[in-house]
């Protein structure tokens, strides 16, 4: 009896010891994850694998944090942001990027009402002459331009995805093939 409450107390004291350093250990890992997303600077991952070709290419990218497929893309040439968005009938970009790729003026009109998860909101048709992610790459692909500040993030939405061969979902893993 005596040596089963020795190892308890001996327990509570290493866990008195180690537990704050391993406590404030992963406080600090959690708030580095928080900030690194905030400046949108967490880690993309997409994966070229030996699949690739010239004949169009394999990509894989892994589901951040939160669940969400986001990747760096190329649009007409120029690397921005964006997530993966299934339920996006055309890619979708951000009033500020589709600005400085050259696509809007301030002078344009918005004249396409649509529905997003945060609400209605005006848009404007436009042609993106390339998309391209990882060894993917797209031609003369369909999209709209969000008013300003409609949108948080760009999409990559079904008129892109469904050029492709296939894509597919597998265990926090999405596969784009052309």
């Amino acid at each position: 009896m005596f040596r089963f409450l020795f190892l308890v107390v001996a327990g509570f004291v290493a866990l008195s010891v180690y537990a704050p350093d391993v406590a404030q250990d992963l406080l600090r890992r959690g708030r580095d994850a928080f900030v690194a997303f905030q400046q949108g600077s967490e880690p993309v991952s997409v994966e070229p694998t030996a699949k690739d070709n010239n004949a169009g290419g394999y990509v894989r990218i892994r589901a951040d944090y939160s669940g969400h497929y986001v990747s760096d893309v190329d649009f007409n040439g120029r690397r921005l942001r964006a997530i993966v968005d299934t339920g996006a009938t055309l890619v979708a970009l951000r009033y500020e990027d589709a600005r400085s790729l050259g696509l809007i003026t301030p002078s344009d009109r918005f004249d396409i009402q649509v529905s997003t998860a945060n609400g209605s909101t005006r848009a404007k048709r436009v042609r993106l002459r390339s998309i391209r992610v990882g060894s993917i790459e797209v031609h003369d692909v369909e999209a709209m331009v969000l008013d300003q500040g409609a949108l948080a993030q760009n999409l990559l939405g079904m008129s892109f995805l469904r050029r492709l061969a296939r894509f597919e979902f597998k265990k926090n893993v999405l596969e784009l093939e052309r």
